[in-house]
């Protein structure tokens, strides 16, 4: 979550998240870094009230996280994602 919070931000405009960064990390445990594209939604302030103490995983107080995690140094097309999706699971098609 560290990587988060220290991550540039900038806007997304081709999805329905209001900022997006990404950054290269290494997980404890894996045997190498891999890029992570993260989305982030600003919770609306009901949501907020309603938050419990306990976080979910990428979800803090203010925001919720969606992020992606891929070898690829392509640029990624994150056209068309949005938070709506939540089984989505697949591939990101490199853009061009």
């Amino acid at each position: 979550m560290e990587e988060l919070k220290a991550a540039h931000w900038k806007r997304s405009p081709r999805t329905d998240a209001d900022q997006q960064c990404e950054f290269w990390y290494q997980p404890t445990g894996w045997e190498r870094a891999y890029r992570f594209i993260a989305l982030r939604y600003k919770k609306e302030r009901e949501a907020k009230e309603q938050e419990s103490e306990q976080y979910q995983l990428f979800e803090t107080w203010e925001y919720l996280y969606r992020v992606f995690v891929t070898n690829m140094d392509a640029a990624i097309d994150l056209t068309g994602v949005v938070l709506s999706s939540a089984s989505w699971c697949g591939e990101l098609d490199p853009g061009s």
